[in-house]
Formats: structure tokens, C-alpha cells, sequence
């Protein structure tokens, strides 16, 4: 149908005459279009053709502007502009010992440890928080025994530098490395203090010991968690010796402290031990002793996992790194009950083998663990141990007197050392009750050769001199050389009773090993700094100026016992044999409370403000609870705590927020209220004062001489409603401590709301709670209290 705006066609008017014509016209006009309609299909072919052109051209223009972005977007792919880092500061101060590389180069550094005998390098980032804590610590050491190692710092996060290019993968800082004659050690002890790394380079400057005697081998198992010793010929090949060495280095990484003693018995005196083959390898553990028969398979590596699998103890240092906490303390939690010892740990002498505190551990945890009653174990715990507690404490102070006349004096100025003094040192420490053969209980105990032997009875047989009495130039010991043990059998110890002058005498008749006198490379020996006398005068001052350091960090500390040793001894029979009565087995663990007294604190104690530091706790991870010793510290006290666990009888210890602690801080609301007045008064004041300065300033001359504005004049702070007090409205925050007198002693009804700071739901409900406590404060007999269950500790009831 043609719209009327397309065409206007006028009316005709056909006669009837003609209608055969017309029909003839028509069906001609059907066939032919008129012009009419011609001119309406070219008027649609426009239109058409129009729209169809845009369209082409749009697709055309799209495709050109999407051609001309993409070109122009080839072009500009260049990498993008990176500003250059800005140029390196020296990490460590100017004058230090520690040879710092800020650039991180690395070539210099190599070839100085290279060429050095013991070198340190310490690899950090300057932005990281735990290298610039290792800072201090890294040069403290660095200052003080730069004459022995070499010290060096890389920075290893440098854009650009050598060393951030061949360690590009590296995931944390720092990076301690010790580097020695093929040998290279990584420091994996999370305490970065000075007393930590000196221990350390102490411990690599010294492996292996040397045990001249049986009874240097007995000293280092009072103190130390297990003892090897390798018995080696150093006449020929001594390819065993250093395999065995490459070990005990390779020991340090895992053991730091040197928990685990390395030891060497050379030549004719392993027969002094028992040992008949050499070379051979003994582990001594507390109880028993394992022997390695890998003859032929003496590699670092193979003795390393051998002393992991054999290695069995009844007590252990712990020290959890920052990463790892519950890796190093969940397992012995899901084993049973564990028993924490907090002390501080004396790291910078060496003639101390462990502090007086965990030795008094020892002996607690060799006497729960001896379930056989075995003589050695319990003669051990009760005499021997004690005996060297008591001769540390004395010896302590002896080497404290010593040191205060060596260090009051010039190292030029010093006297050379009395030898009989020096002897009459060495033979305090042999001074022992102990009557227990050596050789029989160590070298024939139950798997000396990773076999078990014999019983129980067999222990008491075959009685071997382990270290001879002194006898004389004619083969016979005077009277009062030596003591015996039961059935005139050698002890391990001797004891005179003779006076000193006669000692004295008995022990010069003694061979010395060192009688000959040393030849010395120089003419005159006493004037060599590198001779033997001016080097044990260097190593006394030494041991004296890491004497004077632990004594300023305060780690001696000596817990003497309150009774007789006899009291004592019948306490710790109490609690013999404990570990296979009940079915919850202790686990024995100590802990630097200087280092980890947070852990303490997470107990309930602020262990740094109890006496001498120190404080037991049992952690019974299965009954939900957790038992303090807060009493002085002796060896009676323990047991008896102890016993009291087992017995049930010891309190349960319940934590109360309410303990402050030194270095641990948490949001007070008190405090936190204090002070947002505090800074609220300050601002008003602020204002008051703007304001009334600014009106002095505005205030018209008044002619008259009086005031204008007599109002102005009126302080603003006293003009009532200038400024509404702000009104605060919060629950009471109780702690455990307080928990009975404020909601079961008073006469009021009073709702607890149970809470945790990581509770989601706890803060919802917190804000209805307070909603309703401000709606009901006008109650006098209703109170709203809260109490914060991850810090207090209530009883069962609650």
C-alpha cells in the first residue's frame, strides 16, 4: 500500500462504454509499471543504497583505526622504564671489623676465604628486620675475635650485584656461612645474640677434643646430651681422623652448642678405655653404649645419620626458631605431658659444659627414666653429678678470683701461672664418690655393638682399672694414692686422704705426657706469640673476658640444695623408675628464658622478674592443663613437684591477665581511656587558648578605660556548657585472679560474658551487650563483666 506522501495521483472516472477496453488496459498495467511506481522503488534503492554505503565505510574506517592502533601499538612495546636503584650506604659502621660489600661483590670475598683458615660471611638485606638485628651481634663477635676467623657481610639484595645475580632464589635473611678447609656450614640457629655466635665459632674452632684419660670422658657426660669418641693411630694414615673430623663439623649444623660432644682417644691410651680394635668409633649415651661398625664406610655423611638413629636422651636443650615453633614443640605435646624447665643458658665460656640447672635436670630425668634401678644410671644421677655441681660452683668461684688479678693487670705485666696451683686445679676435679666400674657398665653395656647383651646381673662383673691409680718409680702405690671401690675393686675416681704437701708429692711421682719440654721454632720461646707460653696466657685472658661477659648477661646461676644429700637422695628415689609406672611418660626440655621468655609468658609467668630467672612447668596438652614451680629451685623442689604430678596433689596453675609482663604489651582499655582524655584535655586547652587569643586580638580600644566586652574577659574554660564532658560507656574487664571475689562473692546478679579476641561472633555479641548494659546502668543489684578466655584460666566448673 503506496503512502499519500509518496505520490499524489488525481481521480479518473472510466465510462461504461469502454469497460471491454479497460479490462484490456489493466491487465497491459499489471505487466507494466507506471511511473508512479517507479518513482517509489528508486526512492527505496536510495535509501538502501545509503545505509549499505555507511555501513561499508564504517567497516572500512574500523578496520583502519584498528590497523592504525595496532601499528602504533607495535611500535611503542618497548620495555618500560625502570629507575635505576639508588646507589648502596655500608650496612655496617665505618671502622668495623666485619668487611662489608654493599655492592655485592663477591670476588674479593672469595678469595680472602680462600686463603684464610676460618672465615664468616654473613649474606643480609639492608631492609630486612632480622638482619639488622644481626647486625649488632655479627660485629660484637666480629670485635672480638677478629684475630682468630675472618669476617666479612655481602649484600645480597643489591639490583645488579654479583651476588643477587648467582642467588637469585634466595626466600629469607639472613645468611650466616662459616667457610674452612673444604668444608663450608650454614648457622641455623634462629638467636642472633652475641653469646649464640660466639658459642658457634668456638664450637668450629674446636670440633673434637682430645681425652687423654677416662675421666675427661666422664666430665663431658655429666654435662653433655651423649659423648663419641673415635679411637684412631695417628702414627700412619690418618684418613679415619679426618673423615671423623669432617663429621663433627657437619654436626653443627644441626647441633650448634655441641650438645652432642666429639672426642678422640689416640694412640696406647685406648687401652686405658678398653678398646682393643682400632680404629673404632663408641657412641656413650647415658645408659648404654653403641658402637659403630661401618669400618669401611667411614664417611662424614654415613656417621652423621648413624648418630641420628642411635642418639636416645633423657633431656635436651631447646631452642624453637621463629618459623618453626610447633614443628620443634608439637610433637613431644602430642606424645604426652612435657616438663619445661626455664633457666638462662651460660654460652660464652667452654669450661662449663652446661649450667647447674639443667645438670640438676639430668639428674631428675636419669632417675624417672631408670626403671631397670640400674647401679650405674642411679649412682650416676645421685653422686656423680652432684659431686661436679658442686665442684662447678667452686670452681666458678676460684676462676672468678683468677680473673680479677688477670684482667686488673697489663697482659705484658702478668705472672706465669703456678704449676702445682694449675695441678692441684686439675686434681679437684677428680674428686668423686663414684664407685661404679667405667669400662664394665660403658664398654660392655647392653649394645655395645648394636647387638643387646646379658642382663641385669652381668653389670656387676668384670671390674677393669679405668684410670690407675698414681703409683711409684718402683711399681708400688703409697697408701694414701688411691681409693677403692666396693670389694677393693679401682674406682673411676681416687680421693686421698693425705695432705696437700704429701699430694703433692704422689702426684709428681705420676708420669706426665707433657714432661718433655716443647722445642720451639724460635730462638727464644718466651717472647713468641706464637709460642706455648704466650698462647695459654692469651687463652686464660680469653676465657676471663668471656667470663666477665656471661657475668654481665647474668646466665651463672647455681641452685644449691637446702638439705643434707642424703634428704636429697631419698627424694629422688621417689620417683624412680616413674617413666614405666604410668601410663603418661615426661618429656624433659629446657629453655633460655632469656631468649624465649615469651614462651613463659604464654604460660602465665613473667619468668624474667622470678628468682634467678628461673621456673619449672608441666604441660599436660591431653588433661587441658598446666602446672607451675614457682617455688625456689633446688633438685628436692622438683621432685617433689614432680611427684606432686603424678599423685595428683599439685594445684592445677591458672593464667590471670591481669600479669604484666616486661616486653609482651596488650590493649588495655583502661589505659587506652586515660589517654584519649588526656589527649581530648590537651585539645581543648589548645582551643581555649586560640580562641581567647584571637578575641584579644579583636577586642576594640576602649576609650573610657573600661571593657567593652566584659564577657570576653571571663576565662572560656569556665563558662558553663562551652565544652560537654564526653561520657564513655564500657563493660568491666575481670581476669581470673579476681573472678571469685567479683562474681561469686558479691550480692549481685552479675552476667559474664565469655570472650576471645579472635572470635568473630564474640564482637557482635559485645555490641548488643553493651547496648543493653547502658540501657540497664541505673540497676544497681545487675553488673555486665567480661573476661577474656585465651588469657584466664578458671576451674572446671566454668
Amino acid at each position: 500500500k503506496l503512502r499519500e506522501d509518496d505520490v499524489h495521483v488525481a481521480p479518473t472516472i472510466t465510462p461504461a462504454s469502454s469497460s471491454s477496453s479497460s479490462s484490456s488496459s489493466n491487465s497491459n498495467s499489471r505487466s507494466v509499471p507506471n511511473s508512479a511506481e517507479l518513482s517509489v522503488v528508486d526512492g527505496r534503492t536510495r535509501r538502501y543504497s545509503r545505509i549499505s554505503m555507511i555501513i561499508i565505510y564504517g567497516r572500512e574506517a574500523l578496520c583502519i583505526l584498528a590497523l592504525l592502533l595496532t601499528t602504533y601499538a607495535t611500535i611503542q612495546n618497548t620495555p618500560p622504564k625502570i629507575a635505576k636503584a639508588p646507589p648502596p650506604v655500608p650496612f655496617f659502621s665505618k671502622g668495623s671489623f666485619v668487611s662489608d660489600w654493599p655492592t655485592g661483590s663477591l670476588g674479593t670475598t672469595q678469595t680472602r676465604v680462600s686463603v684464610s683458615e676460618l672465615s664468616f660471611v654473613l649474606y643480609y638485606a639492608p631492609w630486612c628486620a632480622e638482619s639488622q638485628f644481626a647486625r649488632e651481634a655479627y660485629e660484637a663477635v666480629a670485635r672480638q675475635y677478629n684475630l682468630v676467623a675472618h669476617f666479612s657481610a655481602i649484600n645480597c639484595w643489591q639490583p645488579g650485584g654479583e651476588c643477587r645475580q648467582r642467588y637469585p632464589k634466595v626466600q629469607s635473611w639472613p645468611i650466616l656461612m662459616a667457610y674452612g678447609p673444604n668444608v663450608a656450614i650454614q648457622y641455623h640457629q634462629a638467636a642472633w645474640s652475641a653469646a649464640s655466635l660466639s658459642r658457634w665459632l668456638l664450637s668450629l674452632l674446636s670440633p673434637v677434643e682430645r681425652f687423654v684419660n677416662a675421666g675427661v670422658l666422664m666430665e663431658r657426660m655429666t654435662g653433655k646430651d651423649a659423648v663419641i669418641v673415635a679411637y684412631v693411630e695417628m702414627t700412619g694414615d690418618n684418613k679415619f681422623y679426618q673423615r671423623y673430623y669432617q663429621a663433627a663439623l657437619k654436626w653443627l649444623e644441626k647441633d650448634p652448642f655441641q650438645e652432642v660432644a666429639f672426642g678422640v682417644v689416640t694412640g696406647q691410651s685406648a687401652s686405658m678405655f678398653g678398646v682393643e680394635t682400632v680404629p673404632s668409633i663408641r657412641l656413650y649415651l647415658w645408659n648404654e653404649t653403641i658402637e659403630y661398625v661401618g669400618k669401611e664406610s667411614w664417611t662424614p655423611q654415613d656417621m652423621v645419620t648413624w648418630i641420628n638413629k642411635q642418639l636416645q636422651v633423657v633431656s635436651m636443650w631447646i631452642a624453637p626458631p621463629g618459623s618453626t615453633k610447633s614443628a620443634t614443640i608439637a610433637p613431644a605435646l602430642k606424645q604426652g605431658p612435657v616438663l619445661f624447665l626455664f633457666t638462662p643458658r651460660s654460652l660464652y665460656t667452654e669450661f662449663d659444659d652446661s649450667t647447674d640447672a639443667y645438670m640438676m635436670l639430668r639428674q631428675l630425668s636419669m632417675q624417672y627414666y631408670n626403671c631397670a634401678e640400674d647401679n650405674w644410671v642411679q649412682e650416676m644421677a645421685r653422686e656423680y653429678i652432684a659431686d661436679q655441681r658442686v665442684l662447678g660452683s667452686e670452681r666458678y668461684f676460684y676462676k672468678q678470683q683468677e680473673c680479677e688479678r688477670i684482667l686488673g693487670r697489663h697482659p705484658s705485666q702478668e705472672d706465669d701461672a703456678d704449676p702445682l696451683r694449675a695441678g692441684r686445679g686439675r686434681r679437684e676435679a677428680f674428686k668423686s664418690t663414684v664407685s661404679v666400674s667405667f669400662v664394665n657398665v660403658l664398654n660392655s653395656s647392653k649394645f655395645v655393638d648394636g647387638r643387646k647383651h646379658g642382663a641385669k646381673g652381668d653389670r656387676s662383673e668384670g671390674y677393669c682399672e679405668a684410670a690407675p691409680a698414681p703409683r711409684g718409680d718402683d711399681g708400688s702405690c703409697p697408701d694414701g694414692c688411691g681409693t677403692f671401690g666396693p670389694e677393693r675393686k679401682p674406682s673411676l675416681r681416687w680421693r686421698g686422704q693425705q695432705t696437700e704437701e704429701e699430694q703433692d708429692e704422689c702426684f709428681a711421682k705420676m708420669p706426665s705426657a707433657q714432661s718433655e719440654s716443647v722445642q720451639s721454632s724460635r730462638i727464644d720461646a718466651t717472647h713468641d706469640y706464637r709460642g706455648p707460653h704466650l698462647l695459654s696466657k692469651q687463652y686464660l685472658r680469653r676465657q676471663c673476658e668471656l667470663m666477665r661477659l656471661a657475668e654481665n648477661d647474668g646466665t651463672y646461676r647455681f641452685f644449691p640444695e637446702a638439705g643434707e644429700r642424703n634428704e636429697t637422695n631419698a627424694a629422688l628415689d621417689t620417683i624412680s623408675g616413674l617413666a614405666c609406672k604410668h601410663n603418661k611418660t615426661l618429656t624433659f626440655y629446657s629453655m633460655d628464658s632469656t631468649l624465649y621468655h615469651a614462651f613463659a609468658e604464654r604460660l602465665g609467668v613473667d619468668v624474667l622478674r622470678e628468682p634467678n630467672r628461673t621456673v619449672a612447668f608441666i604441660v599436660d596438652p591431653e588433661a587441658e592443663s598446666t602446672y607451675a614451680l614457682r617455688a625456689p629451685i633446688n633438685l628436692a623442689s622438683l621432685t617433689g613437684f614432680l611427684h606432686g604430678y603424678y599423685n595428683r596433689s599439685w594445684p592445677r596453675f591458672l593464667r590471670s591477665g591481669s600479669t604484666s609482663y616486661a616486653h609482651t604489651h596488650r590493649f588495655n582499655v583502661t589505659k587506652f581511656k586515660q589517654q584519649d582524655e588526656r589527649l581530648l584535655a590537651e585539645h581543648r586547652t589548645r582551643l581555649l587558648n586560640q580562641k581567647a587569643e584571637a578575641k584579644r586580638k579583636a577586642k576594640p580600644d576602649n576609650t573610657d578605660g573600661g571593657n567593652a566586652h566584659p564577657e570576653a574577659t571571663k576565662p572560656l574554660n569556665t563558662v558553663p556548657g562551652a565544652f560537654a564532658p564526653r561520657e564513655y560507656h564500657s563493660i568491666r574487664e575481670i581476669y581470673s585472679a579476681n573472678f571469685h571475689r567479683v562474681v561469686l562473692d558479691s550480692n549481685r546478679t552479675v552476667v559474664v560474658n565469655f570472650y576471645s579476641t579472635h572470635c568473630a561472633f564474640c564482637s557482635i555479641m559485645s555490641n548488643y551487650l553493651l547496648r543493653i548494659s547502658r540501657l540497664l546502668r541505673h540497676q544497681p543489684l545487675l553488673e555486665f563483666v567480661r573476661i577474656d578466655g585465651d588469657r584466664n584460666d578458671l576451674g572446671w566448673e566454668y
